[in-house]
C-alpha cells in the first residue's frame, strides 16, 4: 500500500504528543492547581456551612478531579500516564472515584497521529516505511503509557506488531516526575507522602527500563528460551534487525485479552485459568528468579486452544535465588509455627532499619500479622480473594502494633510488591476461590525449603 493511502486511511484521528518541557510543565501545573483549588473549596464549604463532612459532596469533588487528571495524563503519556496507571493499580491507595477514572488510562489511552508514527519509525530505521513493511495499518491496535502498537506485514509475509515510543518520553522523564509529584502533593486527597515517594522512585526505575526497546527485545529472546519446552505459554519473536531503542518489531499474536476471556468463562473454568496464571508467576519467581513484572491483564492473551500469550516485556525484574527462596521460606514458617525463624529470614533478606533491631519485635505479633497478609496460605481449603484487603488490614494492624513498623522492606522489593498487588487485584476482581497452598508446598519442597 502506498504511503499516501496510509495517510488517507489514518485520517489523523490521533493526538499530537506534547513533547516540549514548557508544554508539559504548563499542562501538569494547570491541572494540579485546579485539583488543589477544588479540593480546598470542597473542604472550606463544609467549614463555612458547619455542615460537617459531606461524603456525597466530597465524592463528587474527587470524581471531577480524577476525570480532569485522567484526561491530562492520557494526553501527556510517558511518566505522567504511568503515574496514573500505577496509582490506579492499587485500589487501596485511592478513593474509588479516583481509581475508577485513572483506571481508564489502562484501557483508553488516546493514540498519537499517524504522521507522528510514520516519522518516528522512518527516523529510527533510516528507511521509508514502505521499504520495511508491505502493509502498515494506520490505526493502532493498542496505546499505552510510553508507546503504541500497530499491526503490519513484512515483505517476507510475516505478520508483526510494531511498537512505537512516543517522542520525547526519555527526555521528559525527570521533568514529568518532578512536576507530577508536586501536583499530587498540592491537591492530595489520597496517597500518604511516604507511599507517594516510594511510587515515584519505582516509576523512575520502571520507565528508564521500559523506554529501551532494544532491552525489551532481549527480554523477549531470553524468555522464549526459558519457555521453549512449554506448550501452554508463548512469547512473541522479536525481529532484531528492525528494532531500535524507540521502535520494536515483533511477531503478531492473536488472542483475547485475559480479563475479557475470564468474563466469558463459567466460575469453575475461570478459577482454573486464574490458578494457572498465578502458577506462571510462581514458576518465574522461584525457578527462573526473574519476573515479568507488569501483571496487568492487558499484557496477556488467551488463544482459542488455551495457549497463554505473554506480552510487554519492557519491565522484567531479576532476583537473587536466595531472595526468592527466602520469601517462600517465610510462608513455610506459618505451617511450622516458627515466627522466630521468620524474623531471622526477614533480617537476612534486608528487612528493617539499620538503626533498629527487628529482633525486638514479639514473634507472636509477627505470627498475627502473617494471619492477615498471608491469609491464602493459612486458611484451609479454597480462599476467597474477593473483598480481601491485606494492605488496608495490615496498616490497621501496624497502627495497633507499632513495633511492626520496624519491619520495612528493602528497596529491591518494590517491584515484587507491585506484582503481588496486581495479582491480588485480578484475583479479587473475579472473586476467585482457589486453594494455592498445594502450589506453595510443592514449590517449597522442590526448592528444599520443607
Amino acid at each position: 500500500m502506498a504511503k499516501k493511502d496510509w495517510e488517507k486511511l489514518a485520517g489523523e484521528k490521533g493526538e499530537r504528543v506534547k513533547s516540549s518541557k514548557f508544554e508539559r510543565v504548563f499542562k501538569l501545573g494547570s491541572v494540579g492547581a485546579g485539583v488543589a483549588a477544588s479540593s480546598f473549596a470542597g473542604k472550606l464549604k463544609n467549614i463555612v456551612t458547619r455542615s460537617g463532612p459531606d461524603d456525597e459532596a466530597l465524592s463528587d469533588v474527587y470524581r471531577k478531579n480524577a476525570d480532569r487528571m485522567a484526561d491530562v495524563l492520557g494526553q501527556l503519556k510517558g511518566a505522567s500516564m504511568k503515574v496514573g496507571q500505577m496509582l490506579s493499580a492499587d485500589p487501596e491507595a485511592l478513593p474509588p472515584e479516583f481509581a475508577e477514572s485513572l483506571a481508564s488510562l489502562q484501557r483508553d489511552a488516546p493514540p498519537m497521529t499517524y504522521n507522528t508514527v510514520r516519522d518516528e519509525i522512518e527516523a529510527a530505521l533510516d528507511r521509508p516505511l514502505d521499504v520495511v513493511f508491505r502493509h502498515f495499518d494506520p490505526d493502532p491496535v493498542g496505546a499505552a503509557s510510553i508507546g503504541q502498537v500497530h499491526r503490519a506485514t513484512l515483505h517476507s509475509g510475516e505478520d508483526v506488531a510494531v511498537k512505537i515510543q512516543y517522542p520525547g518520553v526519555s527526555e521528559a522523564l525527570e521533568s514529568d516526575l518532578d512536576t507530577l509529584r508536586g501536583m499530587l502533593v498540592w491537591g492530595r486527597p489520597f496517597v500518604a507522602k511516604e507511599k507517594l515517594d516510594r511510587y515515584f522512585a519505582e516509576i523512575r526505575d520502571v520507565l528508564l527500563t521500559e523506554a529501551d526497546y532494544v532491552q525489551e527485545a532481549e527480554n523477549l529472546t531470553r524468555f522464549r528460551t526459558h519457555l521453549k519446552d512449554r506448550t501452554d505459554i508463548v512469547v512473541p519473536k522479536p525481529f532484531l534487525e528492525h528494532t531500535r531503542k524507540n521502535v520494536l518489531v515483533m511477531e503478531y499474536m492473536e488472542g483475547t485479552k485475559l480479563d475479557h476471556a475470564l468474563e466469558q468463562m463459567e466460575p469453575e473454568a475461570r478459577g482454573e485459568m486464574l490458578y494457572r496464571w498465578l502458577a506462571l508467576f510462581v514458576w518465574m519467581f522461584h525457578e527462573l528468579h526473574e519476573l515479568h513484572a507488569d501483571p496487568h491483564p492487558g499484557n496477556f492473551l488467551l488463544q482459542a486452544d488455551g495457549t497463554l500469550v505473554l506480552l510487554d516485556f519492557g519491565c522484567v525484574k531479576r532476583f537473587e535465588p536466595r531472595f526468592a527462596d527466602g520469601m517462600m521460606e517465610v510462608v513455610t514458617t506459618i505451617w511450622t509455627d516458627e515466627p522466630e525463624r521468620a524474623l531471622d529470614i526477614y533480617e537476612e533478606l534486608g528487612f528493617g532499619d539499620a538503626n533498629l533491631d527487628i529482633r525486638t519485635i514479639d514473634p507472636e505479633v509477627v505470627a498475627a500479622y502473617h494471619q492477615i497478609v498471608l491469609a491464602p496460605f493459612v486458611q484451609p481449603g479454597e480462599f476467597e480473594f474477593g473483598g480481601w484487603q491485606p494492605a488496608l488490614e495490615g496498616k490497621k494492624f501496624m497502627l495497633s502494633h507499632p513495633s511492626m513498623l520496624q519491619l520495612t522492606p528493602p528497596p529491591n522489593m518494590l517491584m515484587y510488591f507491585r506484582l503481588l498487588s496486581g495479582i491480588k487485584g485480578l484475583l479479587g476482581k473475579f472473586d476467585a476461590r482457589i486453594d494455592i497452598k498445594p502450589l506453595a508446598r510443592e514449590t517449597a519442597e522442590r526448592r528444599g525449603l520443607l
